[in-house]
């Protein structure tokens, strides 16, 4: 097996400068780095910050001031860059982010900075909650408390997510050159509810929360001004769709919650 891989601490700007100085010429930048969950606190806005803006600003300016600047610039975004909006169901990427928590702030900054100073060579893929065989917590925090099962009012809330081959495909669209450079949702092309999550998971029985329940603790996070319960609760008791058809103007965006093999 080929060893293909470097190791670089990318918070420590000397680490990939030297190791840039080293390399004659990049093609294509995909820009996976992210501190993403824990994403609530305040507190740590600082670390997001340096975990998702400080290391891609630093990374892309030295390669532009180096003469190394890729010819594709792809940075993996999220959906969070919107905002949750109690009365607003649709976003599309005409919908003027609005971020709340430090994780999408963090995010954001790192969208306008790209926007700001690459226009010609970026695209910005902003994910749904991500999903795949083996990583099923986005669908477990919306299906299980204490690992029980639970539905909030009838489970007919909307919503979308992301299946992680959808993102595979989408990347190697732009590096075959199919995709026009740009801002992209990317979600599944299918309309998800909380029953399909429960289906998916093949739930027998179910913890029933009402909705009341919820909306108090979206308004008892608004009061101490905690952006966990606050974006939680709207996930759960309004629909979010965050609909990819700009992207599939390009690409057709095959798979979704049926090509889960076994999720138990």
């Amino acid at each position: 097996m080929i060893d293909n891989h470097i190791y670089i601490d990318f918070k420590n700007p000397d680490s990939f400068k030297n190791i840039l100085k080293k390399i004659d010429k990049i093609d294509i930048l995909i820009f996976l780095i992210g501190l993403a969950h824990d994403k609530g606190k305040n507190s740590k806005k600082e670390k997001f910050i340096n975990t998702n803006y400080r290391t891609f600003v630093n990374l892309i300016d030295f390669m532009n001031s180096s003469g190394s600047l890729p010819r594709k610039l792809i940075y993996v975004s999220t959906i969070s860059v919107y905002g949750e909006k109690l009365k607003t169901d649709v976003y599309n990427e005409n919908i003027n982010p609005e971020p709340c928590t430090p994780y999408a702030i963090s995010k954001h900054m790192a969208e306008k900075y790209l926007f700001d100073n690459y226009k010609s060579d970026y695209w910005i893929l902003r994910l749904a909650p991500v999903y795949s065989d083996e990583f099923l917590l986005n669908i477990d925090r919306r299906t299980k408390v204490l690992n029980r099962f639970y539905r909030v009012g009838s489970g007919q809330n909307k919503l979308s997510l992301c299946n992680l081959k959808n993102i595979f495909s989408s990347v190697e669209g732009i590096v075959q050159g199919k995709i026009k450079n740009g801002t992209y949702n990317l979600s599944d092309n299918v309309i998800y509810n909380y029953n399909d999550l429960l289906k998916t998971q093949n739930a027998q029985s179910t913890i029933h929360i009402p909705i009341f329940v919820v909306k108090i603790i979206y308004y008892f996070g608004k009061l101490i001004k905690n952006n966990f319960l606050i974006e939680n609760s709207i996930k759960l008791i309004s629909t979010n769709l965050y609909p990819s058809d700009k992207m599939c103007e390009y690409l057709t965006i095959n798979y979704d919650l049926n090509d889960l093999i076994d999720v138990n």
